[in-house]
């Protein structure tokens, strides 16, 4: 029998999955998106645990897949984050690393409860669709890998999301490539920071962030004049 948290039994979960409620809202683009998650387990014996939470998708970002690699989904486990690296390997996936929604898990809670999860899982859907306030999803997933089925939801989510954002992005002109070839929306953003860099503190800040974009040597002597005038 495989190890629960092996590679088949991942890819297993994920195909359990059934998304059986998405909202019909987008992700924001020029700001963050709430989305409120309810994962429904069949325990069996008509029991089923339900977990309800909160994913905050940030502000969508033009970000370079080093800064993906080592900072994004920071705070979900080690299944999650196999599933969805293995999703964004694929051809028609690596768009969410030039539109940088991260996600952050908080806000959760789950309980076990009598009831039929088919039943269950209707109500939730009949409660969500009179909530035109939220953006919240209702997911029936294995109880053992519930960030699994999770991420499924939200993976389906980003994919609808993306031609709208790319669109709105697109028209800002945030996508067109400038400096050492690296998208607008990214030079921007450090501009930004530098304009804002006023002390030694934040002049440390911006030459992390540059490090962990992998730009550092596109704005190296422009970051040591800064920090030579802020000694």
């Amino acid at each position: 029998m495989p190890a629960p948290d092996s590679t088949n039994e991942i890819w297993y979960a994920a195909r359990l999955t059934r998304i059986v409620y998405t909202p019909p809202r987008l992700l924001e683009t020029f700001g963050e998106t709430n989305v409120v998650y309810n994962v429904l387990s069949d325990l069996g014996n008509g029991q089923l645990r339900i977990r309800r939470g909160v994913v905050k998708a940030a502000r969508p970002r033009i970000l370079t897949p080093h800064f993906y690699q080592t900072q994004m989904l920071e705070n979900f486990g080690d299944n999650a984050r196999s599933y969805l690296d293995k999703v964004l390997s694929k051809k028609d996936s690596l768009r969410i690393i030039q539109y940088g929604l991260c996600f952050e898990k908080q806000e959760h809670s789950e309980q076990t409860v009598g009831g039929d999860v088919e039943e269950v899982a209707r109500q939730m859907t009949a409660d969500a669709e009179d909530d035109f306030a939220s953006v919240q999803g209702i997911i029936i997933g294995p109880d053992s890998h519930w960030e699994v089925s999770l991420m499924v939801f939200i993976n389906a989510l980003v994919q609808r999301s993306v031609p709208h954002n790319a669109h709105e992005l697109a028209n800002r002109g945030l996508l067109d490539l400038g400096l050492g070839g690296l998208p607008n929306a990214v030079i921007q953003e450090i501009n930004d920071d530098f304009a804002n860099a006023d002390s030694l503190a934040k002049a440390d800040d911006l030459g992390r962030k540059l490090r962990d974009y992998g730009i550092f040597e596109t704005f190296e002597d422009r970051f040591y004049e800064l920090y030579r005038r802020l000694r």
